[in-house]
């Protein structure tokens, strides 16, 4: 389930296990504008333990839900994640923590209603916000990691001319920056897959084991599609 509230049908073209699952929305109203990740629970601890290296920094609550805080030795990296029963919503600032204050008013004009099947999440209305943008990221085992855009953005990353027939749909190859097109191989393109409701953008893991039919023939099979909320 997207922030939204609409629902990712996603189907894959074999059984390789899914290792992660990141939602990405991003807020704006005025001069306001906040991107947030949302991942399971553990996603706060695993992030500063193996992502950012942050130190634990603060810890309180809003609205009944933990909010936690960490940062960086060198004081450039902030990230400070609300703690819900199955996920958690994190959001990342450049520099020192802000205020208690100022996480508490960020955090405190949300609306959150918790899922098993995903977070949805937007801004109060009084405050006038809107959603400008929701993906979600989906890491494969050995495959790769597919990024789907929300309903309202997969009609923006679509091009305009007819792609290369799949057994769902459409798919675009585009080459990656800084790929030498006389050497190229299946790892140096992005991947566009688009169907009737809804597109995915596809990276290749550089270290697959699977060979290039293999790995093409799985993009292939790919399908996103959404059901509105």
């Amino acid at each position: 389930m997207a922030p939204g509230g609409d629902r990712l049908a996603l189907r894959l073209a074999d059984d390789a296990p899914v290792r992660a699952v990141a939602t990405n929305v991003r807020f704006v109203g005025g001069a306001y504008s906040r991107g947030f990740q949302i991942g399971s629970r553990g996603y706060h601890d695993f992030v500063r333990t193996h992502v950012i290296k942050a130190a634990p920094t603060d810890r309180f609550v809003v609205k009944g839900r933990e909010v936690a805080v960490a940062a960086t030795s060198d004081g450039h990296t902030t990230m400070v994640t609300l703690k819900e029963r199955y996920h958690e919503l994190m959001t990342v600032f450049t520099g020192p923590p802000p205020s208690r204050t100022t996480l508490i008013g960020l955090f405190g004009t949300l609306e959150i209603q918790d899922h098993p099947r995903g977070m949805r999440v937007r801004p109060e209305r009084f405050t006038q916000g809107d959603t400008a943008l929701e993906q979600m990221a989906v890491t494969v085992a050995d495959r790769g990691t597919i990024v789907v855009p929300g309903p309202r953005q997969a009609g923006r990353v679509v091009p305009k001319h007819r792609g290369k027939p799949t057994r769902h749909g459409e798919l675009w190859r585009v080459p990656l920056p800084g790929r030498a097109a006389d050497s190229a191989s299946e790892h140096d393109y992005l991947y566009l897959v688009a169907g009737a409701k809804g597109a995915a953008e596809v990276r290749i893991d550089p270290w697959s084991q699977l060979d290039a039919a293999d790995l093409l023939n799985w993009v292939d099979g790919l399908d996103a599609a959404w059901t509105a909320a």
